[in-house]
């Protein structure tokens, strides 16, 4: 994902739309893999009779965890160029990436 993302970025200032396209799959494709590993983790987490709460509640957080990064990087839009904004997207991204995986690596 943070392969990605980084590509995506880059292809915005470069501009390369292949670049873009490869970008867009490889950031997709790591957010996916991300989020197996999360729904895995929680059903093998949860009692058997509290597994559809805890997806649920894995499913909502999904869903603001989509929708809150992508209305801040359009108010970014507002006080800074759009490649600006992006980057500044990326790298909260790329950052939180890094924290959360060196948690999970501690384990």
């Amino acid at each position: 994902m943070v392969t990605g993302l980084a590509a995506v970025t880059a292809a915005v200032w470069l501009p390369s739309f292949g670049l873009f396209l490869a970008g867009g799959m490889a950031a997709g494709a790591g957010a996916g893999v991300l989020f197996k590993g999360t729904v895995s983790t929680v059903v093998s987490l949860a009692e058997p009779r509290r597994r559809g709460e805890a997806l649920a509640g894995l499913f909502l957080a999904a869903y603001i965890g989509l929708a809150v990064p992508v209305l801040g990087l359009g108010v970014g839009t507002l006080y800074v160029s759009q490649r600006l904004a992006l980057l500044g997207f990326a790298a909260v991204l790329i950052a939180i990436c890094a924290a959360v995986s060196r948690r999970l690596l501690r384990r």
